[in-house]
């Protein structure tokens, strides 16, 4: 799999990436640095605890990474999780937006293994 097609299944910006890193092995570096993050897992172990600054934190963690990678659904569902939480407890049901932030980062994460497995 390639970069591009990497970025294609996983609903993100191949050209924007590009223009933000510049190289597809500076991009390569950092979609594996990636596969290591703590963010997500530190977000939903917050908010299953109900650690707002923790959740808030790691999903502003998250969603700047997917900004800087290009990772366009995920940086969309992730921004609107870690609003919620900006302030404190959410004063709506979150269920959902945890669902969807989850939903787009497992995309990545099994894209990600698909291409580190092509090119090791």
């Amino acid at each position: 799999m390639s970069i591009k097609e990497f970025y294609e299944h996983t609903h993100s910006d191949y050209e924007d990436a590009m223009e933000r890193l510049g190289s597809e092995k500076l991009i390569s570096k950092y979609l594996l640095k990636f596969m290591e993050l703590n963010d997500f897992n530190d977000m939903i172990n917050s908010i299953e605890i109900k650690d707002w600054e923790g959740g808030f934190k790691a999903s502003h963690n998250l969603k700047g990474i997917a900004l800087n990678m290009s990772f366009t659904a995920l940086a969309k569902s992730g921004s609107e999780l870690c609003e919620t939480m900006r302030h404190g407890e959410p004063q709506t049901d979150i269920t959902e937006l945890v669902k969807k932030v989850g939903e787009d980062y497992k995309l990545i994460m099994d894209e990600l293994a698909k291409y580190k497995e092509e090119i090791e």
